[in-house]
C-alpha cells in the first residue's frame, strides 16, 4: 500500500494519495499539504505526549518523522502512552511504538532512534525542519535552543505534569530563547511587572528547577515530599513578588505522571501548531503557551 500512494518523484501527489489527504486539502489547501508532506520532523520522547504528538504528525502527512527515546516502556506508560500495545514485549519505548505509529499512515516514513539525545552530534539535529522535544532535561532543552536558533531549525518544547502543562517555540528567531525564558529566572522578574507574568509560569518555573536539582519530575511514590520542594522553591519568589504563596494549593495534588486529557490539550496544541508552521502560517506573536487545568484554559504568552 505503501509503495502505491507515494509521491510521483516530482514534487506532485499522486491520485490516490490526493484521495488519501481529501479533507486535509480541502481544508488547507493542495499547496498546504506539498508543503506539509515535505517535512522532517524529530520528535524526541515517547511517552504520553509524545505519542499524541506523532499520531497526530503522522495522520497529518509529514515526510518523516523520527521518535526518538532511549528509555524502557514503565508502569507510568499505561496512564497516556496509547502507541504502545499492552502485551508488547519490545522494552524501547520508541520501538513499541513505531509498529501501531506507522499503522497510522504509510505515506509517512516513521524512523526510531533509541540513542539518548545527549550523545549525538549536533549536526544531527540540524538536519531535520522541525525539532520537537519533550521529556528531557532543562540543560538538554537549554541546549536543543540554543542549538536550533542558530541552525534556523524551529523548535517546540512540551512537557506535561499530571493535569499541568505548556509548550515553548521558537519559530521566528526573534523572541527569548528557552533559556532566557525560563532557567535565568531573575532577568524574567526584574524585566518584567508581575502583573504581566501569567500565573502559571511561576508554577513551570519551580516544575523545571525541581527537575533540575532532583534529575526527574514530581513522582506519585513520593508526592509528599515532592510538593513540600516545590513550595520551597516557589513560594519565596511569589513572597517577594508580593503574590500570596496559596495560589497554587489547588494544584500541587495534580501535577503526578502524564494524564490523558493534558496530553491531548497539548499535544493538539503542539502539533496543530507546527503544522502551520510547516506551511509558513506560524504564531509569530507569542513563544508560550500554558495550559492552566484548575481555570481550564489554555492560553499564548510573550516572555
Amino acid at each position: 500500500m505503501a509503495s502505491e500512494i507515494t509521491n510521483n518523484g516530482n514534487g506532485e501527489m499522486s491520485k490516490e494519495e490526493r484521495k488519501v489527504y481529501d479533507r486535509q486539502i480541502r481544508l488547507w489547501g493542495y499547496d498546504g499539504q506539498k508543503k506539509l508532506r515535505e517535512i522532517k520532523v524529530l520528535l524526541i520522547g515517547m511517552q504520553g505526549l509524545g505519542a499524541e504528538i506523532a499520531k497526530n504528525l503522522i495522520l497529518s502527512g509529514v515526510n518523516s518523522i523520527t521518535l526518538k527515546d532511549h528509555t524502557e516502556v514503565s508502569i507510568l506508560d499505561c496512564c497516556s502512552q496509547f502507541l504502545i500495545p499492552r502485551d508488547s514485549q519490545e522494552r524501547n519505548r520508541a520501538k513499541a511504538s513505531m509498529s501501531a505509529a506507522q499503522k497510522l499512515n504509510p505515506n509517512v516514513k516513521v524512523i526510531v532512534d533509541t540513542t539518548p539525545i545527549e550523545q549525538n552530534v549536533d549536526s544531527f539535529v540540524t538536519s531535520f525542519d522541525i525539532v520537537i522535544a519533550t521529556e528531557c532535561s532543562p540543560t538538554t532543552y537549554k541546549r536543543l535552543s540554543e542549538l536550533c536558533r542558530k541552525a534556523k531549525v524551529k523548535l517546540f518544547i512540551a512537557d506535561v505534569y499530571g493535569l499541568f502543562g505548556y509548550f515553548f517555540q521558537d519559530v521566528n528567531f526573534k523572541h527569548n530563547l528557552y533559556g532566557e525564558v525560563f532557567l535565568d529566572n531573575d532577568k524574567i522578574y526584574t524585566d518584567s511587572l508581575p502583573a504581566k507574568i501569567p500565573r502559571p509560569y511561576f508554577l513551570t518555573s519551580a516544575l523545571l528547577k525541581f527537575q533540575s536539582e532532583s534529575n526527574r519530575k514530581p513522582n506519585p511514590d513520593t508526592c509528599e515530599e515532592d510538593v513540600e520542594e516545590l513550595k520551597s522553591i516557589v513560594n519565596p519568589i511569589l513572597d517577594q513578588l508580593n503574590i500570596g504563596n496559596n495560589i497554587f494549593d489547588e494544584y500541587y495534588g495534580e501535577l503526578f505522571c502524564e494524564l490523558s486529557p493534558t496530553t491531548s490539550i497539548i499535544g493538539a496544541m503542539v502539533s496543530q501548531t507546527a503544522i502551520k508552521n510547516a506551511m509558513d502560517k506560524p504564531i509569530e506573536k507569542y513563544n508560550v503557551f500554558f495550559y492552566d487545568h484548575i481555570e481550564h484554559e489554555g492560553q499564548f504568552h510573550l516572555l
